[in-house]
């Protein structure tokens, strides 16, 4: 077994020695303790979340469903522009001017979901009246 005694030095232990089992001794306690340590945190995140879904009614789960569906599926400018009713053109100058603010793709083009586009609908009729 080799360590780095922290000093920028090397110290070797042969195999079997008395030394090196004491090393996979405490490698293996350190080792039992992460593991432990982690199965404590996750049944406390269990816990919370099965905490969380008992407090929350099934309506309301349905609702938060359809939420997060609807805001997973996202439209490129073009396709917001034609729901919109406007020219893509028009999106790239209220971008420029900071009245919309899209999500970003990989690419780093913008996108929209469809809560973003329910918003700027609502924000497009009050601009009209």
């Amino acid at each position: 077994m080799v360590i780095s005694d922290g000093k920028g030095g090397i110290r070797v232990f042969p195999y079997g020695s008395e030394p090196q089992q004491r090393w996979e001794n405490f490698f293996d306690i350190l080792y039992e303790a992460c593991k432990r340590h982690l199965e404590k945190k996750t049944e406390k995140k269990l816990q919370k979340e099965q905490l969380i879904d008992s407090q929350i009614e099934e309506c309301d789960k349905k609702v938060f469903h359809k939420c997060t569906k609807r805001s997973a599926k996202r439209y490129n400018m073009t396709q917001t522009a034609r729901i919109l009713g406007v020219h893509r053109e028009t999106l790239y100058y209220w971008i420029k001017k900071g009245r919309i603010k899209p999500k970003r793709d990989y690419k780093n083009y913008p996108v929209f979901t469809v809560l973003d586009i329910e918003e700027l609908i609502k924000w497009k009729n009050t601009i009209k009246c």
